[in-house]
């Protein structure tokens, strides 16, 4: 019945009561009419005896057989008659006409009274005494002679009638009552169709347009051509439907406004208006492979202010921010339209200056130091003098990855640093066989800290911010390279050693069977947990890392449901369709996807739909100004609206004071991890401390 549509169900009510009560007439009557044939049978039979009892006496008395036989035959003449019989009172038959069926025991039976004496499925039968009547004696005289005589049964008549005729007009009867029940029957449902249709067609109407609004058809409206309360139904639809289109496209505007700004944002530095290092980065990235592809080599400059802290410290970070915005200007007058100027962070600036060799390069970076050194910034009262220190980097064909450019310019500018400040240093990529020496010193770097154990796996835990997220202990791992006499190597540079010199394939691997062995240690004792461990670029280029995981997971008879593999943005941007399969299949192992740096450029929300990620990682430029103005907030609430439609838990990372955290808790965000929800520790410390004891408690 629940599956039923509403036109069925009125159907349905309106025909089966009409149909049981026309049917129970029909029958009712049909059987009264046969009731009523059949008592007419047996009335016809009974005076039929009646009359030929009485009439039949003389001819039995005088022995007029020719008479008693006209009586038989005339009584043959009687539509119906089958046979009639006249008997003496031994049952001897006297006359007979037809052919009888009548056993010959009820034929010598003695009858006080008319009566039927039998009846079969094609006949019936009726017989009475033949009584002699006292009419030879004079009563008035002979009243004793009354008593003494009673009356005297001289013999019996019997006729038989046929029943054919009886069951053709049942026949009849009964078939006239169902063309009368289907003639009522087919009225009734072409009545009901036509008030089930007045009835369930508006309703379909608006079925159909509620189906259609949910499909995001907004512009959906129904004709209001029903009266009484459809009508009020069809207009209330209406109504409904355009405040929420209404809505519909305030909020789309709202959010294409938001997208723009987002999309601005994602590229450009807020205080000073220039491309940030996320675009600043996809830019070196085309530009390099322009080169690889036969273009023109260019140079980079990377530019770090002498004495910002002073001004800073000096005077607040008020003068600081105004001093970087003359600085970027005072450097943009000095580029042309195809050169990139950004704001890397801080007081670091980087300069792409296209299709320029090393010769011409280094006399821009001159220049611009001789500008910076000239510049004097004025804040109120007092005058500063700046300064910059500039690194130089030539891009050639030897360069092979933009980390190697960032690298290699960081530490030119770190070395006219060094050298004095406010001076320009030059660091050429290495050469092939500089390249194979550092490849084997960083190869036998790391190949030690796996067998030795000092790379340390580290646990960054997250915490739930908002009720009815997954639960349960989660974790993001990290990493850190301890080696005696200096300093620990932070993951970032572990993850660009591994992969520029083709050991991320071991690197990843350690990752992941820490974090295989801790959720089969968990799924043992029943605990929930959840391990999101970073992979490297080159991990989902190839199909091998699939099957170590799978591999891996069938080791210890698990599901991956608690394991999340981690990638930036920026790698799903660039091999999207490697991630797309690579996706696919961790899904199919119960695996999860994190997509880190999320919200940093437009093509974030493409990944959305082509990566379906369960978790995204915010870019901490979203988060680390949204106590600062309603843009950044706008933005994030736009980016959490969007995630939380599809299902999608936002992670705040770097979390490190209560007001922000408390803000993130406010504006809807899933999950938090930093030093306002629980510092940094050894995997092993945490898994023992957090997991396994409380699935001990």
């Amino acid at each position: 019945m629940n599956n039923l549509t509403l036109r069925q169900r009125l159907l349905i009510l309106t025909l089966l009561p009409s149909a049981l009560i026309t049917t129970l007439l029909v029958l009712y009557f049909s059987m009264t009419g046969i009731n009523a044939i059949e008592d007419q049978l047996r009335g016809k039979g009974l005076a039929t005896v009646r009359y030929l009892a009485p009439v039949s006496e003389y001819g039995i008395i005088a022995g007029q057989m020719d008479g008693i036989y006209g009586l038989v035959q005339a009584a043959m003449q009687e539509p119906g008659v089958k046979a009639a019989i006249i008997v003496n009172p031994k049952g001897r038959t006297l006359a007979v006409s037809g052919r009888v069926s009548l056993p010959a025991e009820i034929i010598r039976q003695h009858l006080d009274k008319p009566a039927l004496v039998a009846e079969t499925e094609t006949w019936i039968a009726f017989g009475a005494p033949v009584i002699r009547t006292q009419s030879d004696s004079d009563p008035l005289f002979d009243i004793a002679g009354l008593d003494e005589n009673p009356q005297e049964t001289i013999g019996h008549v019997f006729i038989e009638l046929d029943k054919l005729d009886l069951i053709e007009r049942q026949r009849d009867l009964i078939l006239q009552g169902l063309i009368a029940v289907l003639t009522g029957l087919g009225l009734m449902g072409a009545l009901a169709i036509a008030m089930a249709d007045q009835l369930a067609k508006p309703l379909q109407r608006l079925t159909a347009a509620v189906r259609q609004m949910s499909a995001g058809h907004f512009g959906t409206r129904i004709p209001a051509s029903s009266s009484g309360e459809l009508r009020i139904l069809e207009d209330g639809f209406n109504d409904m439907a355009s405040h929420i289109e209404g809505a519909h496209q305030s909020m789309q505007s709202r959010i294409e406004e938001a997208t723009a700004q987002l999309v601005f944002q994602a590229r450009h530095d807020a205080l000073t208006g220039l491309v940030n290092r996320r675009e600043f980065e996809l830019r070196l990235d085309k530009a390099l492979a322009n080169v690889h592809a036969g273009g023109d080599e260019f140079s980079v400059l990377f530019i770090d202010l002498d004495r910002f802290k002073a001004v800073n410290d000096a005077c607040g970070h008020l003068a600081g921010d105004e001093l970087l915005r003359q600085i970027a200007l005072l450097l943009q007058g000095r580029l042309r339209e195809e050169d990139t100027l950004a704001r890397l962070g801080g007081d670091e600036f980087g300069i792409m200056l296209a299709n320029c060799g090393l010769i011409k390069a280094r006399q821009v970076a001159q220049d611009i130091c001789a500008l910076s050194a000239e510049y004097r910034f004025v804040w109120q009262d007092r005058i500063f003098a700046i300064g910059a220190s500039i690194g130089l980097t030539p891009v050639s064909r030897d360069v092979r990855e933009i980390q190697e450019i960032f690298a290699l310019s960081d530490a030119a500018c770190l070395r006219a640093k060094e050298l004095g400040r406010n001076q320009v240093c030059e660091m050429a990529p290495a050469t092939q066989t500089e390249r194979r020496r550092d490849r084997g010193n960083w190869a036998g770097r790391l190949a030690n800290a796996l067998s030795e154990g000092r790379l340390m796996i580290e646990a960054i835990p997250l915490r739930a911010l908002q009720p009815g997220v997954p639960g349960g202990p989660m974790a993001e791992l990290s990493a850190r390279l301890n080696e005696p006499g200096q300093a620990p190597v932070a993951l970032s540079a572990l993850i660009d050693a591994a992969e520029r010199y083709d050991m991320s394939s071991s690197f990843d691997q350690h990752f992941l069977d820490t974090a295989i062995r801790a959720l089969a240690r968990a799924s043992k004792q029943h605990m929930p947990m959840t391990c999101m461990v970073p992979l490297s670029r080159a991990s989902i280029s190839t199909p091998e890392t699939g099957d170590y995981i799978a591999a891996r997971l069938a080791e210890h008879a698990i599901q991956g449901e608690g394991l999340c593999l981690m990638f930036s943005e920026d790698v799903s941007t660039h091999q999207t369709s490697q991630l797309i399969e690579f996706s696919r299949r961790m899904r199919e192992l119960g695996c999860q996807i994190v997509l880190t740096e999320f919200g940093g450029a437009i093509s974030s929300f493409t990944q959305l739909r082509t990566v379906a990620p369960s978790y995204v990682r915010l870019s901490q430029s979203l988060t680390r100004d949204i106590g600062d103005g309603m843009t950044s907030t706008a933005l994030l609430r736009a980016i959490l609206e969007i995630t939380g439609e599809q299902q999608i838990f936002p992670i705040a990372e770097a979390v490190d004071d209560t007001p922000l955290l408390e803000h993130l808790h406010r504006l809807g965000t899933a999950y938090a991890h930093g030093k306002a929800v629980a510092p940094r520790e050894p995997f092993d410390a945490w898994f023992e401390g957090v997991v396994m004891r409380g699935s001990r408690g």
